[in-house]
């Protein structure tokens, strides 16, 4: 049920026109890694037309930010999402983190000629490619990169054989 939900926040995203990268695990996941992931990590071009479609389909899925209490929710702010941090969402339909920016400053137009394109319902999505996860993960002081790392590498290794 997990996956299905997270595939179904990429959808009210593409639904809705949003330009983006998937980074994190669920990229690995979409390119063979056998890992598990709770939650949806974008980089999102920043250009006021697509902040617009953002906000809709932030509008559609009930985002508010995560750690907020059940009885005061926060719903995503334009500003925020125009930069380059990261806001950290819940939805209906699982955690969505919308990120400016990854490791080293890499933003939205950085991330797309690293970034592999597949049909997704008649949509293109668009993730980063698994050579680059792998780099920024070896780079990683992060113990849960340091744990997925020796899986990511299998999984290049085994996409290159």
């Amino acid at each position: 049920m997990e996956g299905a939900r997270l595939t179904s926040i990429l959808g009210v995203l593409l639904d809705e026109g949003v330009e983006f990268v998937l980074v994190g695990a669920l990229a690995a996941v979409a390119q063979g890694a056998p890992l598990t992931t709770h939650d949806v990590d974008i980089v999102h071009a920043r250009t006021p037309v697509n902040l617009d479609r953002l906000m809709a389909a932030l509008t559609k899925v009930n985002s508010r930010y995560r750690g907020r209490a059940a009885d005061s929710p926060l719903p995503p702010d334009r500003v925020a999402l125009a930069g380059k941090g990261h806001s950290l969402l819940t939805t209906d339909l699982g955690p969505l983190d919308y990120l400016g920016a990854i490791e080293e400053g890499r933003d939205y137009e950085t991330l797309v000629p690293l970034s592999v394109v597949v049909d997704l319902d008649g949509h293109q999505l668009r993730f980063l490619g698994l050579q680059t996860i792998v780099a920024l993960k070896r780079k990683s002081t992060s113990p849960k990169d340091r744990l997925a790392l020796p899986v990511l590498e299998a999984t290049l290794r085994r996409g290159r054989a």
